[in-house]
C-alpha cells in the first residue's frame, strides 16, 4: 500500500477514517489522517508520541529507517503489538504525517494499547465455545477431539479424508452411512467461522475438481486446543471433586522457598546495604525456572487441598457414610486426615517462617530480573506485556502466596488456618458418622445366635445353683429398681468412680392418696468454713501426690519396665506425659512442675506389665529422659 503525504493544519480536529476489510491471518488496514499532529519525545532507542486532542501517548521502539521520496525519512516502529509504518520529516523537527496499522487485532485478556483499563469488547461472546452446546455438538466434538488427539501427537495440519475416517469411527454404524464428505466439509466451514480451525489451501493437486474445490487443510486454534484440553480433565474427574492431600508438597515448598534465605558463602555488605544472597549469583534463567517452579508448587498444593474438602463436604460422600461399607474405611480416611494435619503442622510453621524472613530488596531484584527475561523470549503473540505488568503480576502471585499461609493482616485469619479447621471438622464429622452406623448396627443385631448359645450352656449345666448363678450373671436381677439420690461431690477428681462416693440415705414415700410432701422455705447457708477446709485438703492432698511422684520418678533415666507398684494417679500422669510426648514432633515434653523431659522407645519391641494398685496394665516398655533435672519449679 502506497502512503500519500498530505498538508498540516487545514482542519479543525483531528478526522478518523477507519476501512477494514477482510485479509488473511485476520489482518486489517487502519488509515489514521492526524490533522492535529502529535508531539513526540525521542530519545536513543524509542520515542513517545503525543496526542494533544485526546492525551493518548504511544510508545514505539525504533526498528529501521530507510530515505524516501522528496527527503522524507520512512522509518518503522514498533508499540505493543502492533507494526506502524512512519513517514517523518528529514529535519529535526518531528511531524506526524501518516500512519499504517496492520494486525490490527485485540487479544482478550490483554490490556489495550492505549489504555490501562481493560475495553469492555474483551468481555464479548466467546463464539470458539459455541460447538459445545449447538444442535450439532457431537459431531463437532468428534472432530475437534481428533484434532486435539493429533496435536498431541505432533500433527497439526489434517486432510478431510482423515478426519472423514475418524469420525465414522466414533459414530454408530447407522449415523456413520449416512455422514459423508460433504456433510464433513459443511462442518469444517462452520467450525472455520467460529474460530476453532484455521485452514490453507493444500499446494498438491491432481484432479482439476480438486483444484476447483480448494482443497484445504485445517489446524485447530489454541482456544479450541484448551478447551479440549479442560474437557478431557473434566471426563476424567467425573463427578467428583478429586484432590489430594499431600504432605510431600508442602515439603517441596518449603526446599523450594529456603533459597529466598539461604545467604552467599561470601557476603560482605556496607552499612545499610542489604546482605547478598546465594540468589544474587544465579542467571535470570535459572531465576525463571526457579519462580515458575515455586508457584506451580503452590498452585498444586492449594488446587488439590481445595478440591479434597470439597469433595469430602460433597452430597455424594454424605450418602457414602451412611452405608455400612464406610465402615471400613473409616480408619483409612481419618489416619489419613490426622497424618495430614501432623505434617502441614511441621510445614507450615517453616514457610510462615521463611515468608517473614525474606528481604524485600532481594524479592524486588529476583522478580524484575525474572520479567526481564520473560520479556526476552521470542513470541509471536500480536499483543505482549510489558515488563512492569509482568512484575506487577509477579509481586500479586507473590502476595496471594503470603496471604495464604499469614493472612492479609485484618484479624480474618489465613487460608492454611481454614484449611486446619476444616480438616479437623472433618475429622470429628467421620468419628460421629461411624458411631452412628455403629449404634445402628447394635441396635438392629439379631441376639438369635446370643441366645441359643446360651440356651445350650444351660441345658448342659447339671447343677441348679449353676444355672442361678448363670442366670444372675447374664440378666442381672430379676426385678429391679433403680434409686436415684441427690448428693453433693465429695471430690472433682475425673478418675473416680461410684464406689468411691459415701452412702446416702433414701426416703420411701408412702403409696396412699392424697399425700403431699412438705415444703420449707429454703435458705443460703455460708459454707466458706467448709470451702477452706476442702480447700486445704485439696492442697494436701496435691502436695502428697507431689511427693509421691518424685519419689517414683526420681533421677535422669525412668524406665517404665522398672517402676515399682504405683498407684492409679501416678498411673494417669505417667500416660498423660506419654500423650504429650507423643503429639510433639521430637517427642518432648513438660511436666506440671516444669521439668522437661523425652520419651524413647527402649528398643527391644517388648511390652512389660505396670503393676497398679487397682490393676495391671500393659503397655510398650518406654524410657523417660529428664533432660533439665534439678530445675523445678516451686
Amino acid at each position: 500500500m502506497q502512503m500519500k503525504p498530505f498538508s498540516i493544519g487545514k482542519a479543525s480536529q483531528a478526522q478518523l477514517s477507519m476501512n477494514r476489510r477482510s485479509l488473511p491471518g485476520f489482518l486489517s488496514i487502519v488509515n489514521c489522517y492526524g490533522y492535529h499532529p502529535p508531539h513526540f519525545q525521542s530519545t536513543c532507542s524509542s520515542f513517545v508520541a503525543i496526542f494533544p486532542a485526546t492525551g493518548y501517548k504511544w510508545f514505539f521502539t525504533k526498528l529501521s529507517s530507510r530515505l524516501g521520496r522528496d527527503g522524507m525519512i520512512i522509518i518503522k516502529a514498533t508499540p505493543i503489538g502492533r507494526r506502524i509504518a512512519l513517514i517523518i520529516c528529514n529535519h529535526c523537527q518531528w511531524k506526524f504525517i501518516e500512519i499504517l496499522v496492520f494486525s490490527y487485532r485485540i487479544i482478550r485478556g490483554r490490556n489495550s494499547l492505549m489504555s490501562k483499563k481493560r475495553p469492555i469488547n474483551i468481555y464479548k461472546a466467546v463464539t470458539e465455545a459455541k460447538y459445545l452446546a449447538v444442535e450439532n455438538a457431537p459431531r463437532y466434538r468428534s472432530i475437534l477431539r481428533y484434532f486435539y488427539e493429533q496435536q498431541q501427537r505432533l500433527r497439526y495440519w489434517l486432510r478431510p479424508e482423515e478426519i472423514l475416517q475418524d469420525v465414522k469411527e466414533r459414530m454408530d454404524p447407522n449415523e456413520a452411512s449416512m455422514y459423508t464428505e460433504d456433510l464433513l466439509q459443511l462442518d469444517l466451514q462452520q467450525l472455520y467461522e467460529w474460530g476453532n480451525l484455521q485452514r490453507k489451501q493444500s499446494g498438491k493437486v491432481n484432479k482439476i475438481e480438486d483444484f476447483k474445490k480448494k482443497r484445504y487443510r485445517y489446524q485447530a486454534t489454541p482456544y479450541t486446543i484448551k478447551f479440549e484440553r479442560l474437557i478431557e480433565e473434566l471426563e476424567e474427574m467425573g463427578d467428583t471433586y478429586g484432590g489430594s492431600l499431600e504432605v510431600t508438597q508442602f515439603e517441596k515448598l518449603v526446599e523450594t522457598l529456603k533459597f529466598l534465605t539461604r545467604l552467599a558463602p561470601v557476603s560482605f555488605h556496607k552499612l545499610g546495604e542489604r546482605p547478598r544472597y546465594e540468589m544474587d549469583d544465579w542467571s535470570e534463567e535459572k531465576l525463571y525456572h526457579w519462580w515458575t517452579e515455586l508457584y506451580e508448587q503452590f498452585r498444586k498444593v492449594t488446587n488439590n487441598a481445595r478440591d479434597y474438602m470439597a469433595s469430602l463436604d460433597s452430597l455424594q460422600v454424605e450418602d457414602a457414610m451412611m452405608t455400612e461399607q464406610f465402615l471400613l474405611y473409616k480408619d483409612k480416611v481419618t489416619d489419613y486426615l490426622r497424618r495430614f494435619m501432623m505434617g502441614l503442622q511441621r510445614s507450615s510453621y517453616q514457610i510462615e517462617g521463611m515468608l517473614a524472613q525474606v528481604d524485600h530488596a532481594l524479592l524486588n531484584d529476583i522478580l524484575h530480573r525474572v520479567a526481564r527475561y520473560e520479556v526476552s523470549i521470542p513470541r509471536f503473540e500480536q499483543t505482549v506485556l510489558s515488563q512492569e505488568d509482568i512484575v506487577k503480576r509477579y509481586f500479586d502471585q507473590w502476595e496471594g502466596i503470603r496471604q495464604w499461609f499469614l493472612g492479609d493482616g485484618s484479624g480474618r485469619g489465613s487460608d492454611l488456618e481454614d484449611l486446619q479447621r476444616e480438616t479437623n471438622e472433618a475429622i470429628r464429622r467421620i468419628a460421629r458418622y461411624a458411631q452412628r452406623m455403629g449404634e445402628r448396627q447394635s441396635s438392629m443385631r439379631s441376639r438369635r445366635a446370643d441366645y441359643l448359645y446360651l440356651a445350650n450352656w444351660f441345658s448342659n449345666l447339671e447343677d441348679v445353683n449353676q444355672a442361678h448363678c448363670l442366670s444372675a450373671a447374664v440378666f442381672g436381677i430379676s426385678q429391679m429398681r433403680h434409686i436415684w439420690v441427690d448428693t453433693p461431690k465429695m471430690t472433682e477428681d475425673i478418675h473416680s468412680t461410684i464406689w468411691d462416693m459415701q452412702p446416702a440415705d433414701f426416703a420411701v414415700k408412702p403409696r396412699i392418696q392424697g399425700y403431699r410432701e412438705r415444703t420449707r422455705p429454703s435458705k443460703i447457708e455460708p459454707k466458706s468454713v467448709e470451702k477452706k477446709a476442702m480447700l486445704k485438703e485439696y492442697l494436701k492432698q496435691k502436695a502428697d501426690q507431689q511427693a509421691r511422684l518424685r519419689q517414683v520418678f526420681a533421677g535422669a533415666r525412668v524406665s517404665v519396665r522398672d517402676l515399682p507398684i504405683v498407684e492409679p494417679f501416678v498411673r494417669q500422669t505417667l500416660l498423660g506425659w506419654i500423650g504429650k510426648s507423643m503429639a510433639s514432633p521430637t517427642r518432648e515434653g513438660k511436666t506440671d512442675d516444669g521439668r522437661r523431659f523425652k520419651l524413647i522407645e527402649s528398643g527391644t519391641g517388648e511390652r512389660v506389665r505396670l503393676q497398679c494398685t487397682d490393676g495391671v496394665l500393659e503397655m510398650p516398655d518406654y524410657v523417660i529422659y529428664f533432660m533439665d533435672e534439678g530445675k523445678v519449679k516451686k
